[in-house]
């Protein structure tokens, strides 16, 4: 089930980017994953989840937005290589694009290279928001939290 994506370049709509990384060395990190999305997803249901089509918390993702009816859109990779038209960099950069904010689960010691670039050019280049979360071996977490927005002067 895939349902189609937003208007491109409209950021009104809550568009979050779930990405991360394939497995843990912590035995039960994919179902702390899932409870993180779980968690996310029902505390602040977005229009839209968007992600990179990567086993793990990437499918995690979109199953997980599929069981909450909520609508998703999986971008996968023309290729598996990084570099290319359609390698996972195009890829990635189409995906944070098409976001408004992304949420990043990573594992303490796979630090993917895909997912940190990804959240490094949402957070950086496009100035989206970005939640790093790390799931450690022991089954800790540690979680950045959402930025807080911007104030605005009066």
């Amino acid at each position: 089930m895939n349902h189609p994506t937003r208007p491109r370049g409209d950021l009104t709509r809550d568009v979050v980017a779930i990405l991360g990384s394939l497995s843990f060395v912590c035995p039960t990190g994919m179902d702390i994953a899932r409870r993180l999305i779980v968690a996310e997803l029902g505390a602040r249901r977005p229009d839209l989840v968007v992600a990179g089509g990567a086993d793990g918390v990437e499918k995690l993702a979109v199953a997980v937005a599929g069981e909450m009816g909520i609508p998703f859109h999986e971008l996968i990779p023309g290729t598996a290589g990084w570099d290319g038209p359609r390698g996972i960099k195009a890829t990635n950069v189409k995906l944070t694009g098409l976001s408004t904010r992304l949420l990043r689960i990573s594992c303490v010691r796979f630090r993917t290279h895909g997912s940190g670039w990804a959240a490094d050019r949402a957070e950086r280049v496009l100035r989206r928001p970005v939640r790093h979360i790390v799931i450690n071996a022991n089954g800790t977490v540690d979680d950045s939290g959402w930025p807080s927005p911007p104030e605005v002067n009066p």
